[in-house]
C-alpha cells in the first residue's frame, strides 16, 4: 500500500519548485520590474530630480523596485500553485512537478546505472557507502570511536548521502514524508480529476517499491556478532536499543567490507556473497527505477489528455489525507 500523503517535510517544501514556475511567472515579473524602472526614471527626469537625489538615492530606489519585483514574483507563484491545487489544468506545470520529483528521487542512482564503467558490485558499494554514512551520522553521531573509524577510513564521504532512501523498510517508508510536489499533485487529482486516481496510486506504489527494495539489508547482510558485542561492551552504561545496535554494527561491517574491497583484499566467500548480492539487486533496482519513471510518465500523459471533472466527496487517495 502506498504511503499516506498527509506527511510532508518542511525542508522539502519549495526545494525544487522554483524551477517549475515557467516563463509566464518570470516574464510577468521582469516586465513589471522594467515598467517600474521606466516609470521611475521618467518621473525623475521630468521633474529634474535625477541630479538632486544623487547615486545613493537612485540605488535605494532601484533596491526598492527589486524588492517589489520579488514580492510580485512570490505573489504570482502563490496564485499559480493555488490554481493548480484547486484543479485548474496546467500540463506544463504538472510535468515540471513530476520531473522535479523524479530527478530528486532518482537522479543520482540513474546516473550510476547509466555509467558503463560501474559494474553491479561497484554500484552496490556506492549504495552501501551512503547507507553506512547515513547510519554513522544519525544513529552513531555521539559515538566518538565510530566517527573516528569512519573519518580515518579514507573512504569517500558524500555531502548528502541521499541513496540511503532505497534502504527503507515498509514501516519506515510509511513514516517518511512525501516530496512537496506530490502534495500539490494529490490535491489537484482529488479535487478535479478522480479518473487519474489509479495512475496516481500506481506512481505512489512504484515509488514505495523502489524505496523499499533494499529494506531487508539487515537480513541479507546480517551484522557480525563481533561488532554487536563491541557496541554493547563499549556503551554498556548507555546502550542503544537492539535495532539501533544492529544498524551500527552493519555500518561497521560495511566500513570493513568497503575498505577491503578498495584495497582488493576481499576474497573467497566474502567476495562471492558480495558479487551474488550485487548481481541480484542491482538489475532489480534498475527495473524499479524504470518502473517508477514509466508510472509518472503515464500519470502526466493521462493528466494532459483527461477532461476536467468534479471529484466525488470521498475517494481512495483523498481518504488517506485525513
Amino acid at each position: 500500500m502506498p504511503p499516506s500523503p498527509k506527511k510532508y517535510s518542511p525542508a522539502d517544501r519549495g526545494l525544487h519548485l522554483y524551477a517549475q514556475d515557467g516563463f509566464a511567472v518570470l516574464g510577468v515579473t521582469v516586465f513589471a520590474g522594467l515598467c517600474m524602472l521606466v516609470v521611475f526614471f521618467s518621473v525623475l527626469a521630468q521633474f529634474g530630480l535625477l541630479a538632486r537625489i544623487g547615486p545613493g538615492g537612485i540605488s535605494l530606489a532601484v533596491l526598492l523596485i527589486l524588492l517589489l519585483m520579488a514580492g510580485v514574483y512570490q505573489g504570482l507563484r502563490r496564485i499559480k500553485f493555488r490554481r493548480f491545487r484547486t484543479g485548474v489544468k496546467d500540463p506544463l506545470f504538472m510535468r515540471a512537478f513530476m520531473q522535479s520529483c523524479y530527478a530528486s528521487d532518482c537522479g543520482r542512482i540513474e546516473k550510476l546505472l547509466a555509467d558503463r564503467q560501474k559494474t553491479p558490485p561497484l554500484i552496490l558499494n556506492d549504495l552501501l557507502a551512503e547507507k553506512m554514512q547515513s547510519i554513522i551520522q544519525t544513529d552513531a553521531r555521539h559515538m566518538v570511536d565510530v566517527l573516528e573509524m569512519f573519518c580515518k577510513s579514507g573512504l569517500k564521504k558524500n555531502k548528502d548521502p541521499v541513496m540511503d532512501r532505497f534502504f527503507h523498510t515498509p514501516d519506515s517508508y510509511e513514516e517518511a514524508p512525501l516530496p512537496a510536489e506530490f502534495e500539490h499533485v494529490i490535491q489537484a487529482v482529488t479535487t478535479r480529476y478522480p479518473s487519474l486516481e489509479s495512475a496516481l496510486e500506481n506512481t505512489l506504489a512504484a515509488r514505495a517499491h523502489l524505496f523499499t527494495l533494499m529494506g531487508d539489508y539487515l537480513e541479507r547482510m546480517p551484522p557480525s556478532a563481533e561488532h554487536v558485542a563491541y557496541i554493547n561492551r563499549t556503551y554498556r552504561y548507555h546502550p542503544p536499543d537492539e535495532e539501533t545496535t544492529r544498524r551500527i554494527a552493519f555500518a561497521l561491517d560495511t566500513l570493513k567490507l568497503l575498505e577491503a574491497y578498495t584495497q582488493k583484499e576481499l576474497r573467497g566467500d566474502h567476495l562471492d556473497r558480495h558479487s551474488r548480492l550485487a548481481a541480484e539487486r542491482i538489475p532489480r533496482l534498475a527495473a524499479a527505477v524504470s518502473q517508477y519513471k514509466a508510472a509518472f510518465e503515464t500519470l502526466v500523459h493521462a493528466y494532459e489528455t483527461v477532461p476536467v471533472e468534479q471529484a466525488p466527496r470521498a475517494n481512495k487517495v483523498a481518504s488517506r489525507m485525513n
